[in-house]
């Protein structure tokens, strides 16, 4: 007893000492509140002195934890106290305070006694919860919230104070006490070792941006449910709030190259942010979205759908009616490699794609290398020409211009000029090729540059795209210059690139992800959308659901639903493509990619870096804008005619042709007017996709654009 005894004399100074900083919390407290602050931050301070007193012995430290949940027991149930016991009493009783959250509070701290490590994000939580969550759920008693809510809220900033404090102090951690407040599962999913944490690896930063999204995500959600009627009692929570949400960004702008000692805040930047803080609890900022958020598709679309909401503090669950994510952007295994459904061509204007990619630390120089050279083979002439792409800044800004080396490319060169600096414009409901006419541009330099870039990123035969999204799509790319003409075909599959590292994202801020579950009816109540059906549950609660699916999908669920679509599925034409495999002891390109005039391919990628053992090269052909109905499909027969055409004779080993049947939406001007935008009649059901209308042809760029767009 007396030695608990000092120790509450001890955290009683303790308190004294640290005044200067309390004050950035409690000075706006009416001076009552302020007093039972300092008595319950007095126990707090105490509780977590004893777990960390190195220099006691560990059974010791436990008997004293052990000791104190006694004490609070006598707290409520009488008998004689401890000076800082007495003082609770008298705390206990003013502000109403649950004897629950008080032990909660303790069994926190007597983890820090236990040296085995967390295992998982649960462990990790309930952790969290004790030594952060339960002290916000007695400070709210203390400040005097009113609204139901603010529990949440206060959990919700309790879990973004503390995980933002162990990112903050990983590596203080590690070097002072030998401790890890990261799961193990999640360091193993990283790859990363307790002794890579002292350091700045690729694999160590991406576990740290992870750990960053996951304190933003609870950060965000703690934002969202801050109710008006309790902001100005929340005051100094509102202060906390801006003092690690400023290290939280800190640690950010320093690309998580975390220091060995704690960062802190000045002293003049701490002012600043606490009368912020102040002048926010005074403004009424009306309600806003929060709760949970269900998300219909796991492909491209879907997937940065719940990465949005979840980093924006929803409680994400994510539903996908196949046994794998991706959905046409997944992948296969053949010949030894990882292949995506198609040969994916991606281009240095996919802002938005590659900003789920910087989230998700994936946006490696090596996998997204833009080609240095594309070679351009007239199968007709067979002849081919390369066009090698300038890293200098000025050639740069006029990329478009590097295919001048092209036979038949001049013919472009006037129209292309009078494109980039507004001075040409397609005619409303003009396809391409009339555009092209129009313009008198040849029908040789159509063919060397006007079809290829058209096939490759509209899905569209040339007579039937709308020439208006055809010019848009080249003026945001090629003719912008810089980087965003770039053509980029990544070194790994996209779907064993992203997905993976997303899951991991997702799942660390508690995010669900459900396969072989299909969305089957939406309930509805007083206009709004409350739950849904699935294949494998009759009942699902949601407040806000986003659906990534296809649109004769989400139309069918929403017949089915009693709701009236406010699009037309039908008017939606879709356009086919004809991927085929084969390996050659061959090389038949120089670099990685061709463009192939005068035959119905239209790609040749080689794709012999994605395997680490190969004996032999790997190809692949892209076949687009076709429709499976009209035409017969090539066999294996028609392929090898057409190569040995365009190549002579050589020996094909293993071949695979794969038909993706409606993998995009046609830029025709039936489809394009069709296409509906994120926002449904409903005020609360949403939908992405790369055939939402996003100012963008059918691409994974549109598909995470229309993540983007979301109202939240």
């Amino acid at each position: 007893m007396n030695q608990n005894t000092e120790s509450s004399k001890s955290a009683r100074n303790a308190v004294e000492r640290k005044k200067s900083n309390l004050a950035f919390a409690f000075f706006c407290m009416e001076k009552d509140r302020a007093r039972d602050m300092e008595i319950f931050y007095a126990f707090c301070r105490l509780m977590d002195d004893i777990a960390d007193d190195e220099s006691s012995p560990l059974e010791e430290r436990k008997e004293s934890l052990k000791w104190w949940k006694e004490e609070i027991g006598r707290v409520y149930s009488g008998g004689s106290l401890c000076p800082l016991g007495e003082e609770m009493r008298g705390l206990v009783k003013r502000r109403n305070i649950s004897k629950s959250d008080l032990l909660e509070i303790i069994d926190g701290v007597e983890r820090d006694t236990n040296p085995e490590p967390f295992e998982t994000f649960e462990d990790i939580k309930k952790y969290c919860h004790g030594v952060a969550c339960a002290v916000g759920l007695v400070s709210i008693c203390i400040f005097g919230c009113k609204n139901p809510r603010t529990k949440e809220y206060a959990e919700a900033l309790g879990y973004a104070l503390q995980f933002t404090n162990i990112l903050r102090d990983v590596r203080d951690d590690l070097l002072s006490h030998d401790r890890v407040y990261i799961p193990s599962d999640e360091m193993r999913a990283f790859g990363v070792s307790k002794s890579d944490l002292n350091g700045s690896g690729e694999k160590t930063l991406a576990l740290f941006k992870m750990m960053w999204f996951r304190a933003k995500h609870f950060f965000n959600k703690a934002d969202r449910l801050l109710p008006d009627d309790d902001r100005k009692a929340l005051a100094p929570a509102l202060i906390m709030r801006n003092i690690y949400g400023a290290i939280l960004d800190s640690i950010y702008r320093l690309n998580f190259e975390i220091p060995p000692y704690p960062l802190k805040i000045s002293k003049p930047r701490k002012i600043l942010l606490a009368l912020s803080a102040i002048r926010d609890s005074k403004r009424k900022k009306g309600e806003r979205k929060f709760g949970k958020a269900a998300v219909f598709g796991a492909g491209i679309s879907g997937t940065c759908a719940a990465l949005k909401l979840a980093l924006e503090g929803f409680d994400v669950t994510m539903y996908e009616s196949s046994s794998h994510p991706m959905g046409r952007a997944s992948s296969f295994e053949w010949s030894g490699i990882r292949l995506d459904n198609g040969s994916h061509a991606l281009m240095g204007c996919y802002a938005n794609f590659f900003r789920y990619c910087k989230i998700l630390n994936t946006l490696d120089e090596e996998n997204f290398a833009p080609l240095k050279s594309l070679e351009f083979i007239f199968s007709t002439a067979k002849t081919t020409k390369i066009v090698s792409f300038s890293k200098n800044v000025i050639k740069r800004a006029f990329s478009a211009l590097e295919y001048l080396k092209i036979a038949g490319f001049r013919g472009n060169l006037s129209l292309l000029l009078s494109l980039k600096f507004g001075l040409a414009h397609p005619q409303k409901d003009e396809t391409a090729r009339e555009f092209l006419m129009r313009k008198k541009i040849p029908e040789s330099s159509v063919k060397t540059f006007w079809e290829p870039f058209c096939i490759s990123a509209l899905n569209t035969p040339i007579d039937k795209t709308n020439a208006s999204l055809l010019v848009s799509t080249l003026k945001k790319s090629s003719l912008k210059g810089g980087k965003n003409g770039d053509i980029i075909f990544p070194e790994s599959s996209i779907s064993e690139s992203f997905y993976p590292r997303a899951k991991i994202f997702l799942e660390s801020v508690g995010a669900k992800i459900k396969f072989s579950e299909t969305l089957k009816t939406f309930s509805l109540e007083n206009g709004k959308i409350v739950g849904f059906s699935t294949s494998k549950n009759e009942s699902e609660k949601c407040d806000w659901a986003v659906s990534a699916l296809p649109p004769k999908s989400i139309s069918s669920v929403l017949k089915n639903s009693g709701i009236k679509p406010d699009f037309d599925a039908d008017k939606l034409s879709r356009n086919d493509i004809l991927n085929v495999y084969f390996t050659s002891e061959k090389r038949l390109i120089e670099g990685k990619a061709a463009c192939i005039i005068g035959s119905p391919f239209h790609w040749l990628i080689d794709h012999t870096s994605k395997c680490q053992k190969c004996d032999r090269r790997i190809y692949g052909i892209t076949v687009s804008a076709l429709n499976f109905s009209e035409a017969s499909p090539m066999q294996n027969d028609d392929v090898k005619k057409e190569l040995f055409r365009i190549f002579g004779e050589f020996e094909i080993g293993d071949m695979m042709i794969g038909r993706f049947s409606g993998a995009t939406i046609g830029a025709d001007f039936t489809s394009e007017s069709n296409r509906p935008g994120v926002r449904t009649e409903l005020p609360n059901l949403f939908r992405v996709g790369d055939w939402i209308q996003t100012g963008l042809p059918c691409t994974m760029e549109s598909a995470a654009k229309s993540a983007e767009e979301l109202p939240f």
